[in-house]
């Protein structure tokens, strides 16, 4: 945690040791969602064999299926966005910046950096238009004021690179440089320095490296051009926390278990032997050898009879194991089997009881929604000012979102449940109509009218029917 800008200057270590801590948990979930295990758990893994010469065999990705869950659960099915009317300027002012910047995708990616890291980094600038781009939070850094952690002063962007400059002694010699683009209310300063051996040696001029860059830029807007989406997040912490750390020690566990059972039944796929040594063969070098796989181990006279050699690999203490452990994944993921599909028959055969086994990873979705709504708004908002700036458009002031859970629909189920609060009388039809398909203003009135018109058509044929059918009867 930085609390001044000039904590990054000459003689500073980079990264700041306050930091290191943060940017290796992030390394590690980045190679644990990469399906790297090996990298990250290599000390665990040696359990599978005392030689400590043992590979992970098996990979349960579940870090990577966790984010996904979530990021499809939040963004799969798209919130619908609008700022005004449907034809109105506003509206397709906002529907440009969304369509221009691919914005949903975007988003998915900062929900995925949300799991996987704790925080999610939307950027904004201008080139031409307004451009919202996700940035690893690996490359951001928070100033905030030493007497309230919550006051963020600026959004440092900060990343190294290393230039060839060779000599006629090291014609493989590289230097080191970092970059840094400071964010501040209304501006952005860009910094360039040396580093030697993870020390700023000196400040450069960064103008000498990008010709079209400016020491300091004004960008004409009050707030900053960063916006940070946290996971959960305390009184006391500046970065949120991320899904993965909970979740290690039980999936390393999950992983090391099905390798051994693994290993359990491929030993008994080609089990050893034992029997006469009669039922040896001699092969072309002259060797007595068993036609057969596995070992073979010849028996003298007196013997006992031939038989396999197994042992018993205790399969149903470990699978009882993974039971425990799953559900303790389940848990501690605030998941379920039904979020992954895997539902028994007759637990789900409607859509709500679909959703009370899925309470649990609604309510986590609804945390991260509560986050990820004033950010979408607000970057959104800052893209439209930047637009209005340089006069491409208009600023949107009021931005309005409706989420949906990303769950299907169960249209049967809904469509019974409207029906019979219109027949009781409970509900208006236009309320039905409204809240079955969505329709706009304009097309729930233009629907209204059409059952209107059908149903004073049915009317007088409904009426002739009824009174066909009281005349036979008489």
């Amino acid at each position: 945690m930085l609390t001044s800008i000039e904590q990054i200057g000459i003689g500073a270590k980079w990264p700041p040791e306050g930091e290191l801590e943060r940017l290796n948990r992030y390394d590690q979930n980045r190679k644990l969602f990469e399906g790297r295990h090996e990298l990250v758990f290599k000390d665990w893994v040696r359990l599978l064999r005392d030689d400590k010469k043992a590979t992970l065999e098996i990979i349960l990705n579940w870090h990577k299926r966790l984010s996904t869950l979530w990021a499809d659960l939040l963004l799969g099915e798209r919130p619908r966005i609008t700022a005004g009317d449907p034809n109105s300027k506003k509206q397709q002012q906002l529907e440009a910046i969304i369509e221009n910047n691919d914005f949903f995708n975007v988003a998915y990616e900062v929900a995925l950096d949300i799991s996987r890291y704790g925080t999610g980094i939307f950027k904004l600038r201008y080139d031409g238009r307004a451009i919202i781009e996700a940035i690893p939070p690996s490359l951001w850094f928070s100033v905030v004021s030493p007497d309230n952690i919550k006051d963020v002063q600026a959004h440092i962007i900060a990343w190294t690179f290393d230039v060839p400059t060779p000599t006629l002694l090291n014609k493989d010699k590289k230097t080191t440089y970092l970059r840094l683009e400071i964010h501040e209310k209304g501006k952005i300063t860009n910094r360039l320095f040396e580093l030697k051996d993870g020390i700023i040696k000196q400040e450069l001029d960064v103008t000498s490296f990008y010709d079209d860059l400016q020491p300091e830029q004004a960008t004409g807007i009050d707030d900053f051009l960063v916006v940070p989406v946290h996971n959960i997040l305390t009184s006391d912490r500046v970065y949120g926390q991320d899904d993965y750390s909970d979740l290690d020690s039980i999936i390393q566990e999950l992983e090391i278990r099905v390798a051994q059972i693994s290993r359990i039944l491929d030993k008994h796929a080609d089990p050893h032997m034992a029997g006469p040594s009669t039922a040896l063969e001699q092969n072309e070098y002259g060797e007595y050898v068993f036609r057969g796989g596995g070992k073979y181990f010849p028996l003298e006279q007196g013997d006992p009879e031939p038989r396999y050699i197994t042992w018993d690999g205790q399969l149903e203490a470990a699978f009882k194991e993974i039971d425990l452990l799953m559900e303790q994944l389940y848990v501690l993921s605030e998941t379920s089997a039904a979020a992954f599909g895997q539902l028994k028959s007759g637990l789900a055969e409607s859509g709500t009881a679909l959703r009370r086994l899925m309470m649990a990873p609604l309510a986590k979705v609804n945390r991260i929604r509560m986050r990820f709504d004033p950010a979408i708004k607000k970057v959104l908002k800052l893209a439209s000012q930047l637009e209005a700036k340089f006069g491409r458009g208009i600023e949107l002031e009021t931005i309005n979102i409706a989420w949906n859970d990303g769950l299907p629909q169960d249209e049967k189920e809904q469509a019974e449940i409207y029906s019979l609060l219109v027949q009781n009388g409970l509900i208006s039809r236009e309320t039905a109509l409204k809240h079955l398909f969505e329709f706009d203003a304009d097309t729930l009135k233009q629907e209204l009218a059409k059952i209107a018109v059908e149903t004073a058509q049915e009317a007088p044929a409904l009426f002739t029917t009824t009174l066909q059918t009281q005349q036979n009867q008489q």
